[in-house]
């Protein structure tokens, strides 16, 4: 079971452009600029009414994010944070495209609902850190 709801925060206040972490109790916000964020047996998300809305008429909905089993913070004032340089990004703007892309498809695929082991945030980024089909 994935616990976890992760995405990037656009709403406006304090956490503006923060990754939000959800669970059933509560909601962490994280600096990308302070924070990368490992995220464990990940499924790929996404309202496809609701982003098919943002696509055509622009409407700001929340219709993406990530679900996760577990994750952990890296505080990259503390440790070197984990480079992104060969890694794969994954992208979601259903503003450009309402679906889940990866960088490698040029947008000929969509990734909704797709399951990745291990995931990594990178600023505002998301990258496959691991490929692997998830557990269930």
């Amino acid at each position: 079971m994935r616990d976890y709801k992760v995405r990037f925060h656009l709403g406006r206040g304090s956490h503006y452009m923060h990754w939000q972490v959800k669970d059933a109790h509560s909601v962490k916000y994280y600096d990308p600029k302070l924070y990368q964020l490992e995220l464990g047996n990940c499924k790929l998300v996404s309202r496809p009414s609701a982003s098919r809305k943002v696509f055509e008429a622009g409407v700001k909905d929340v219709c993406g994010w990530i679900e996760c089993e577990n994750y952990w913070v890296l505080n990259m004032e503390r440790h070197i944070p984990i480079p992104t340089d060969n890694m794969e990004r994954l992208f979601y703007n259903p503003i450009i495209d309402p679906r889940w892309r990866r960088d490698s498809d040029n947008g000929e695929f969509s990734w909704d609902n797709r399951c990745f082991s291990s995931l990594l945030t990178d600023n505002n980024r998301v990258y496959i850190l691991q490929e692997n089909e998830c557990l269930v």
